[in-house]
C-alpha cells in the first residue's frame, strides 16, 4: 500500500514537472518567435533568409541550393514549429530554390510567393508538382503591389512591366522578385539577383534625382547576385544608401563577390557582412 502511494506521488510529481517544463518552454519560445528578426543563413553559393515577424508569422525567402535549409531551419525554430506562412522564390535559379521541394515536404506552407516564371528542366518539373500539390496559395508578383504582415510593410517593386527595362533583361536574373520591408525601425531591400539593366530602371521609376530615392533607400541591403560585378552598381548603391551590405555567397567558380563591388561599398561608407566569412547574419529591428 505504502509503494502504492510513493508510485502515485512519483508519477503526478512527474507529471507536473511536465508541465511546466512545457508552460516554461512555449513561454519561453512563444515570446522568441515573436520578436522581429531577420536570418541570412551561411546556405553556401546560394541565398536563403527568414522573416521573423513580430506576431509571429514566418516568411522563408529563398531556399539555398539543396537539403541544407533542412537543418538550418531545424535548428532556428522550435521542434514543433511545422509551419511557414510564407515562402518566397526570388527566381528559378537552383541556387534560390534548390532546397524548395524539400521544405515543402518538411513543412506546412499557407501561401507561395513566385515571379511566375518557368523553366524546362528536371527540378523545376519537380518543384512545380510540389507546389501544386501543397494546398497553399499561390501568388504570382506581376506589378508593383504593398502588402502588410504584422506591423511591417512589404512592397514589392519587381516584376513589375511598367518598368523601363527591354524584354531580355526582364528575364532570367533579372525577373527576381525585388522588395523592400519596412518595420518600426529599419528598412530591408531585397534584390534577389538583379542585375544593373534593372538597378537602372529602378533608379529611373522610383529616384526623383541621384541622391534623393527615398523609394529605394534602405538601412540594409541583401546585395544583388551574390556580389557579383553585374550587379550592385555605384548608382544603385547610392540610390538604397544602405549602412550594411549582406553578401549570401559561398565557395564558387563565378569570382563572387568581386572585389570591385566589394571597393564600390568601401568607398560608399557600407559595411560588407559576408555569409562565407561570418555564417549565419541576424538582423533585429
Amino acid at each position: 500500500m505504502v509503494f502504492k502511494k510513493k508510485a502515485i506521488i512519483a508519477v503526478v510529481a512527474m507529471i507536473l514537472i511536465l508541465f511546466i517544463g512545457i508552460v516554461f518552454y512555449y513561454r519561453y519560445f512563444g515570446k522568441h518567435q515573436r520578436e522581429f528578426k531577420i536570418i541570412f543563413f551561411d546556405i553556401g553559393q546560394g541565398d536563403a533568409a527568414l522573416i521573423q515577424f513580430n506576431n509571429g508569422q514566418k516568411m522563408l525567402v529563398d531556399c539555398g541550393p539543396d537539403r541544407k535549409i533542412l537543418s538550418k531551419l531545424g535548428r532556428t525554430l522550435p521542434f514543433y514549429d511545422r509551419t511557414i506562412d510564407f515562402l518566397l522564390v526570388t527566381h528559378p535559379d537552383l541556387d534560390h530554390y534548390g532546397g524548395c521541394a524539400d521544405i515543402l515536404r518538411r513543412y506546412k506552407i499557407n501561401t507561395i510567393i513566385i515571379n511566375g516564371k518557368e523553366k524546362f528542366d528536371s527540378y523545376f518539373k519537380i518543384w512545380d508538382r510540389a507546389m501544386r500539390n501543397e494546398g497553399a496559395e499561390i501568388k504570382i508578383i506581376k506589378t508593383a503591389e504593398e502588402w502588410l504582415v504584422a506591423s511591417a510593410t512589404l512592397e514589392f517593386m519587381v516584376p513589375d512591366s511598367s518598368l523601363e527595362a527591354d524584354a531580355e533583361n526582364a528575364e532570367g536574373n533579372n525577373a527576381s522578385i525585388v522588395f523592400r520591408l519596412i518595420n518600426e525601425h529599419k528598412k530591408y531591400l531585397f534584390t534577389g539577383d538583379i542585375e544593373e539593366p534593372l538597378e537602372k530602371a529602378l533608379i529611373l521609376k522610383y529616384c526623383l534625382s541621384a541622391s534623393d530615392c527615398p523609394k529605394l533607400k534602405s538601412d540594409i541591403l541583401k546585395v544583388g547576385h551574390h556580389g557579383s560585378d553585374s550587379s550592385s552598381s555605384e548608382e544603385f548603391i547610392n540610390a538604397v544608401s544602405p549602412s550594411k551590405a549582406i553578401l549570401s555567397v559561398g565557395k564558387n567558380k563565378f569570382g563572387h563577390p568581386s572585389l570591385r563591388v566589394l571597393r564600390r561599398f568601401e568607398r560608399a561608407g557600407v559595411d560588407s557582412l559576408r555569409t562565407d566569412e561570418l555564417g549565419d547574419i541576424v538582423e533585429n529591428q
